[in-house]
């Protein structure tokens, strides 16, 4: 049964104040997603959260690899394991330099500063951005709002930045709870946004904490785009036994 619920005040975690992040209650392993636009498959998301170390810190090694019509990207995030702070980033898309989709991208973080490469078939630029505080990768939004301590009527801001769309403010509610179909898990139903655009309706697993999906209404009439987990969640020692 869905339960909607209106937000509380004393909930509130603005930009001034980062919420607490709670990473390492997020389930490792693999998902495989699929995306369907008005309900026609248009493509398909695998993702891969390993724990592992990097230099003695605990992080998170998470491995996006998307197939969709006419593009085939792989993304490479490594992100403490409690905060989900991203530390490095590289992204490959396409196999022939001289397609048009062809790209490479290197980035590094640390808490003042992006800095890194982008390569396209166009040619190479620098990236260096400067931060003015605590800053999540808008890429793995998902990913980052499951390690939220959510809570009923729960509202939280993150500060995110991505190499195509730059720095925003999210903001995160928590408007309801559900039983997922697949596997019978509750979960937590999450809009977030920020303001200038559709707002996305998330599903978050309660425990162990994963995303499970999202939807946005498009504008279109009547066009949906949905992301949605094909399988449930698999343990990293399932997903090692299968290699």
């Amino acid at each position: 049964m869905k339960r909607l619920f209106l937000t509380a005040a004393c909930l509130v975690l603005t930009a001034a104040a980062p919420p607490p992040m709670q990473g390492e209650r997020l389930e490792a392993g693999a998902t495989y997603f699929i995306l369907k636009i008005n309900g026609h498959e248009n493509g398909r998301l695998w993702r891969v959260l390993r724990k592992t170390e990097l230099n003695g810190r605990r992080v998170w090694d998470i491995v996006l690899h998307l197939k969709g019509v006419g593009c085939e990207a792989r993304e490479h995030y490594v992100v403490d394991r409690t905060s989900l702070l991203p530390i490095m980033m590289d992204s490959t898309r396409g196999r022939d330099r001289r397609d048009r989709n062809w790209e490479r991208i290197r980035l590094r973080y640390d808490a003042r500063r992006i800095w890194g490469t982008r390569e396209s078939s166009a040619g190479s630029k620098t990236i260096s951005v400067a931060l003015n505080g605590p800053t999540w990768e808008g890429h793995l939004l998902g990913v980052t709002l499951a390690a939220l301590p959510l809570a009923e009527g729960g509202r939280y801001t993150l500060p995110t930045w991505h190499y195509d769309g730059g720095e925003k403010q999210i903001t995160a509610e928590v408007v309801g709870d559900i039983v997922a179909p697949y596997d019978g898990r509750p979960a937590w139903v999450v809009e977030a946004g920020d303001g200038s655009s559709d707002r996305v309706r998330y599903e978050i697993a309660r425990s162990p904490r994963a995303e499970m999906g999202y939807r946005v209404d498009l504008h279109a009439p009547g066009c949906v785009k949905i992301w949605e987990t094909s399988e449930p969640v698999l343990h990293v020692s399932q997903l090692e036994a299968r290699r």
